[in-house]
């Protein structure tokens, strides 16, 4: 009989492989032209290795946090949704963009961003916060494509956390996004005091959007204030536990102010691996039903197409990419968003990708 701390250990195992990613690259032996880099600001708590190597600069062991910023080329034929990293290839595929960074202290990248605020038309920043398995050079090269295919026009920021971007990591990584928190609401509290924009906009995937939620309520409790600068909240594939989230977070994020979008899906095998390895069901599955919660605009996005795991869609389809733009670039609710269309279910509102 296999004893329930074998079946654990088997589920975990599983999970490692699911919340990996897609391996979607595709490798050739010629070197591909690059666009003009993509130039995104970085704060991260992981350490600095010394490397000279930009892709390993920063390790996965915890740390005090850093700043500076990355500048990330994507190529020419890059087609939009075509995630370039790959977790389970990440010695031997070959490098088709390149990756540069430049370490500020936090009063420079605070000038700098003020600077950039101060000269862009948009007046927005965007914040992202990577989730599982991902190494600092991925979470670079991931919002550089992101910002890309979205074509975003305002400054773009992400916070690294150590992840040990192994698919060996999961429990590791739990404890360490938990530990990252009290980090990133010194980056928001920063960003929302310092760089004169009233349309910030924030993305957290899977893991990430654990520590994205908590921080984001953490600065709000203690500075009320400044709700009015965060514009938008999106939560992508959220690997957070359903009930917590419907009783405790939901509710909070809703009196903050930020329009919020809960992207969802019943084909994300990743979180049902995790609802399995937890025992409850994550925020982001919506296997026996989408989460609807008065106040939050969700979305289900099981019938996009995606890679086979389900679990990134928010950056590898088309038409969720396009559903992010209208709500950065427009400031559209889901009502008013092309791809969608509402659904009444008993328990209320929620929205789908059109057929």
């Amino acid at each position: 009989m296999i004893s329930g701390k074998q079946n654990a250990l088997r589920l975990i195992t599983a999970l490692m492989l699911f919340l990996s990613g897609c391996a979607s690259i595709s490798v050739t032996n010629s070197v591909e032209p690059l666009k003009a880099p993509v130039q995104a600001f970085y704060a991260t708590d992981r350490n600095n290795t010394g490397a000279t190597d930009a892709r390993k600069k920063y390790g996965r062991e915890r740390s005090i946090i850093t700043y500076g910023i990355a500048k990330v080329s994507v190529p020419d034929d890059h087609r939009i949704g075509k995630i370039i990293p790959s977790s389970f290839d990440r010695e031997n595929h070959q490098q088709l963009e390149s990756l540069d960074l430049s370490v500020l202290s936090r009063e420079e990248l605070l000038n700098r961003l003020k600077q950039t605020m101060a000269d862009s038309k948009e007046k927005s920043i965007l914040i992202y916060v990577h989730g599982y398995n991902i190494t600092f050079d991925e979470a670079a090269r991931g919002i550089g494509q992101m910002v890309s295919d979205l074509d975003f026009k305002g400054c773009t920021l992400f916070f690294s956390w150590p992840s040990q971007g192994h698919i060996s990591g999961y429990i590791a990584d739990e404890t360490s996004v938990a530990w990252a928190e009290k980090d990133l609401v010194k980056v928001l509290e920063d960003i929302a005091l310092s760089s004169g924009s009233k349309n910030i906009y924030l993305i957290g995937h899977s893991m990430g959007a654990r520590a994205l939620t908590i921080a984001f309520l953490e600065l709000l409790s203690k500075k009320p204030y400044l709700n009015t600068n965060f514009k938008s909240l999106i939560l992508a594939a959220p690997d957070i536990d359903a009930e917590i989230f419907t009783r405790d977070i939901a509710p909070a994020l809703v009196q903050s102010g930020a329009r919020v979008t809960l992207y969802v899906s019943g084909k994300d095998k990743a979180l049902k691996l995790s609802t399995r390895l937890h025992a409850f069901r994550r925020a982001g599955d919506a296997n026996g039903g989408a989460i609807i919660t008065s106040g939050i605009e969700t979305v289900d996005a099981t019938n996009v197409g995606t890679c086979a795991l389900g679990h990134s869609y928010y950056r590898d389809s088309r038409s969720v990419l396009s559903d992010i733009y209208y709500i950065l670039k427009k400031d559209l609710n889901a009502d008013d968003r092309f791809s969608l269309e509402a659904v009444d279910s008993s328990h209320g509102r929620y929205w789908k990708f059109k057929e």
